[in-house]
């Protein structure tokens, strides 16, 4: 890896880690290159400025592969699939979810880059429970209901320091996947 690429990576990573601790706002470009041991001009060399760098974050933030997705023609399946990534998150990237979380209550001038990256997974997830209505899997009368619970339940802060002592946070990814999928999809009406 060049040296170029590891101050790229760096300044990221330490971006993260500040953005989730402190917030966009309260996080400085000086905070950020000081963590990541490079020059102040190396973020507008890579990312064009702090909220480039901000958005570079979710570069490759996808639920789901378009084409694995449409061949999974069962919205029950699916809707686990796009489920298990979701809550996986949580597991794999907890920062980067707080940073989201705290996206989504904040309206900023990243609200708009943020929605446009959380749409479509939304979507598809109304889409799916719809079908999953339809096809007589789910008993709902709004899917406006429908989606708020899913969303609630699935992305959960789990690792939220606030509720430390209240949730136990020693379970295990692939535990807390099946048993939040399995409370969702009851309290759609499903039943297997």
């Amino acid at each position: 890896m060049s040296r170029n690429q590891d101050s790229k990576e760096n300044i990221q990573k330490a971006a993260k880690r500040l953005f989730a601790l402190n917030g966009y706002n309260a996080t400085s470009t000086r905070d950020i290159v000081s963590e990541a041991g490079v020059n102040i001009s190396a973020i507008a060399y890579h990312f064009g400025g702090k909220e480039g760098l901000f958005l570079s974050l979710f570069n490759d933030f996808v639920f789901w592969d378009d084409a694995e997705a449409d061949s999974i023609k069962d919205p029950i399946s699916a809707l686990q699939q796009i489920l298990t990534r979701m809550i996986g998150l949580r597991f794999e990237d907890p920062e980067l979810v707080t940073i989201l979380q705290q996206e989504i209550v904040v309206h900023s001038t990243r609200t708009d880059a943020v929605k446009a990256i959380l749409t479509p997974a939304w979507i598809r997830i109304r889409s799916l429970l719809e079908q999953g209505r339809e096809a007589g899997y789910f008993q709902f009368h709004s899917s406006y209901n429908a989606m708020n619970f899913v969303m609630a339940v699935a992305v959960f802060p789990r690792q939220n320091p606030f509720f430390k002592g209240v949730v136990e946070r020693n379970e295990g990814k692939e535990a807390v996947i099946g048993e939040t999928i399995g409370l969702i999809f009851r309290g759609l009406g499903w039943s297997d």
